[in-house]
């Protein structure tokens, strides 16, 4: 038995590696840009600005993120957080 530990650091207690999040961060800004146009919302309903913000943070509290990737984290949070406050001050039609 050899003493090396081939596991990947997240799973000794430790973040994955910054190496592993970019395609991710790709499909993330993929869909909210989609959640966040007017006509998508209808279809996504149980996918909204609070899942996908629940996946970024997720995403960011496990991966060990570079400076770019957290510049496109606060990019997708503001992204994110915009869109709440539009869907909060739209008049629902009752």
């Amino acid at each position: 038995m050899s003493g090396t530990n081939n596991q990947p650091t997240a799973q000794r207690g430790g973040r994955h590696p910054a190496s592993l999040v970019d395609s991710q961060l790709e499909h993330l800004e993929n869909m909210v840009q989609y959640v966040t146009r007017g006509d998508a919302v209808s279809v996504l309903v149980p996918l909204d600005h609070e899942y996908w913000e629940k996946r970024v943070r997720a995403l960011e509290e496990t991966h060990e993120l570079i400076a770019s990737q957290r510049k496109r984290v606060v990019k997708l949070l503001d992204q994110l957080g915009r869109e709440a406050q539009m869907k909060l001050s739209r008049p629902t039609a009752a």
